[in-house]
């Protein structure tokens, strides 16, 4: 596997490539934040204690954090396993704030949508989970403006929970968006919002500030054009005739 400078030069925030590959997604977090050991991360959709985790390696390296996760059955996981706070619930708009609703069990692919966003993912059964906004939760927690990282997913429910985010008032400094790309919604809400996409690991999109000044190559500009743009039909029709 390519170093990480391949790809990034975080130190004169230069991207040369647009697509990094998910292996060395731990490796780019922490060399983003220079090997930081005393950061602050919120992790949406936590699932698994370890298995594919956003935060497990930031946690090893003396983070601290909130791990929002609605199934009761990786809560408990959770709570055995890691150090940083639980907090139960299911994160989507104002309007269900408050409410219990039921989401589609499906594993790692648990989502509050009707259809699931995996490709052969298969619902095991419903169970109703609390509804919180982000806001609420973060509120909740005392988390300081500007925290460090904030991953986010939740299998196709992401404009809903940006309706519960208030994120021109959190500005978290690195922003990690499952987004499979089907449209251009959650993109064009970033953007809106000052966030600059950088690059991609696996299904992991990197939002930083446009103050953060990275500058994107020739190369990693085509890259995102081929993806976000001449590529979004066939994945459509793909997803319409895979569920």
């Amino acid at each position: 596997m390519k170093s990480i400078k391949y790809y990034v030069d975080f130190h004169s925030r230069r991207v040369n490539h647009a697509r990094v590959p998910p292996g060395l997604e731990a490796k780019m977090v922490q060399a983003f934040f220079d090997k930081k050991t005393d950061g602050f991360f919120v992790d949406v959709g936590a699932n698994d204690p370890f298995l594919n985790s956003q935060s497990f390696h930031l946690e090893q390296l003396g983070w601290k954090g909130i791990l929002i996760e609605p199934l009761s059955i990786y809560c408990e996981l959770l709570r055995k396993n890691r150090t940083a706070v639980i907090v139960e619930c299911a994160c989507s708009s104002r309007e269900n704030d408050g409410k219990k609703l039921m989401i589609n069990v499906a594993g790692t692919h648990s989502t509050l949508e009707r259809k699931l966003m995996a490709k052969g993912g298969r619902v095991e059964a419903t169970q109703e989970v609390e509804v919180r906004t982000l806001d609420f939760v973060l509120q909740a927690n005392n988390v300081e403006v500007g925290f460090d990282l904030l991953s986010v997913d939740v299998e196709g429910h992401e404009m809903e929970l940006f309706d519960g985010f208030s994120i021109e008032y959190w500005r978290p400094r690195l922003f990690l968006l499952e987004d499979h790309v089907l449209d251009h919604k959650k993109h064009n809400y970033m953007s809106r919002h000052g966030y600059h996409l950088i690059f991609r690991t696996g299904l992991n999109s990197w939002y930083v500030s446009r103050s953060e000044n990275f500058v994107l190559s020739l190369s990693a500009k085509l890259e995102f054009i081929r993806k976000y743009w001449i590529g979004l039909l066939f994945r459509r029709f793909k997803f319409r005739n895979t569920n």
